[in-house]
């Protein structure tokens, strides 16, 4: 019959393997997850770079916007607009 430091020496020895088998799982998804980020990063980085040229355009727009020349250009507008009522 076990005494009960082999008992002890049993349930140890079981409470390790099931420690090292949920270390192993773990690992693994974190292996996973690690590969699925990156795969996203590479994936979001080339289309950023595809829409570059539109933020260019975009940020060229907003600068004539804010230009003083679309405003005079808005304003000679606006006076031929309230001329014509």
């Amino acid at each position: 019959m076990l005494d009960l430091y082999q008992i002890c020496a049993l349930i140890a020895t079981l409470a390790f393997v099931v420690l090292v088998v949920v270390v192993v799982r773990a690992v693994l998804q974190i292996t996973k997850t690690a590969e699925a980020a990156e795969y996203l990063a590479l994936t979001t980085a080339e289309k950023v770079d595809k829409t570059q040229s539109t933020f260019d355009l975009l940020e060229k727009a907003s600068t004539f916007m804010d230009s003083g020349v679309y405003r005079t250009v808005a304003m000679g507008i606006d006076l031929v607009k309230r001329l014509k009522k």
